[in-house]
């Protein structure tokens, strides 16, 4: 089977980019002849090139491509059209837009994945309001429910779970200090919530005063998080390290993952921290439920509550005990649930129907 995967991605790192990451390199050992098309050159492209796909580069996929780079509308149906894919396989709402069009010109049948927390997007929406017929998978069982009903066919949404590999260790390691080493993992903008991190910190530090907070990832958010910190007077207990890709491991050194979005669909991020053993404290958003029984393989609290997070955090750290036996369960439940092959078989079960 030869399946195009269209991706709307810059060239950073991030949740969608990881997923396409691993769902390539599992495919092509499953003996797929994998194709993809990224909004950008990056992290994704690299990873999909030395895993053996064929690699594009299309600017409109992107939601504002690139100055000086605005794209060629026909270029991405000439590629289509050239790599004669049985599936194309659009992944984000930008992509499914144009993953649209190249179904059509090319009769190859569109299969879409809803990565985002608010599930029904205005590529849904348009698909509803022209008939478009496609199916659709879903990241979250929560996702699922609700795009179904929204479509009025719930036969449509296939519910298949994020999953990741156990991560490699890696050279990225967090430097010993004083006292805990707190992390957020994650794109900074506005809806992941690094924001609630910060202040949830700040409160901490008035009961572990040496604790440092380790920021990792980049995002729109950085300037006004570095004000914010700069502000709270905390600047000597925070660090910034930008993006790192393959940070969440075994080995990463941290004694608590503070995750505080706003919004997420089935994070991949708690998935890898889950797969590392990090002690993990969330927000109860979209679909993390789904992957974290609360104090059973860590803390939930509600979103934008920096107190609720402070104090749940301060409870894994005065007892130690208790967060590694959340972490391992929580491992132990990724092990069983969660693991990419299963992702990918579940996916490849999908491709199978759509193509049929």
């Amino acid at each position: 089977m030869r399946v195009m995967h269209l991706v709307q991605c810059g060239p950073t790192t991030g949740g969608t980019v990881s997923h396409v990451a691993t769902q390539v390199t599992h495919q092509i050992a499953r003996g797929l002849k994998v194709g993809v098309v990224a909004g950008s050159d990056g992290v994704l492209t690299g990873h999909c090139r030395e895993a053996g796909a064929d690699v594009f580069v299309d600017p409109t996929l992107l939601p504002v491509p690139a100055a000086g780079e605005p794209g060629d509308p026909a270029a991405l149906l000439a590629v289509g059209s050239a790599w004669r894919p049985d599936l194309v396989h659009a992944h984000l709402m930008h992509a499914g837009f144009r993953g649209a069009e190249l179904s059509r010109a090319i009769g190859a049948p569109l299969l879409y994945t809803q990565h985002m927390y608010n599930p029904v997007d205005p590529f849904l929406q348009a698909a509803l309001a022209m008939d478009m017929d496609f199916p659709v998978i879903a990241v979250a069982e929560f996702a699922q429910r609700v795009i179904g009903k929204f479509l009025g066919d719930a036969g449509r949404v296939h519910y298949v779970p994020n999953g990741v590999d156990v991560p490699a260790p890696a050279g990225f390691r967090l430097e010993p200090g004083a006292g805990p080493r707190v992390l957020y993992c994650g794109r900074l903008s506005p809806e992941k919530g690094a924001d609630v991190a910060v202040l949830a910190f700040e409160l901490m530090l008035g009961q572990v005063p040496g604790a440092e907070l380790h920021l990792v990832g980049t995002g729109p958010d950085e300037t006004l998080l570095r004000r914010l910190v700069s502000a709270l007077g905390i600047a000597e207990h925070v660090r910034f390290h930008g993006s790192v890709s393959g940070a969440l491991t075994a080995d990463i050194g941290a004694d608590v993952l503070l995750a505080s979005s706003r919004g997420d669909a089935a994070s991949l991020v708690v998935l890898e921290a889950m797969a590392s053993g990090i002690p993990i404290v969330s927000t109860t958003v979209g679909g993390i439920p789904e992957l974290v029984r609360h104090e059973v393989d860590g803390l939930l609290v509600a979103p934008d509550n920096p107190h609720a997070l402070a104090r749940a955090a301060l409870n894994v750290l005065a007892r130690e005990d208790r967060g590694a036996a959340m972490a391992d369960r929580a491992r132990d439940r990724h092990r069983e649930l969660f693991m990419a092959g299963r992702m990918v078989e579940r996916t490849c079960a999908v491709y199978e129907t759509v193509t049929r």
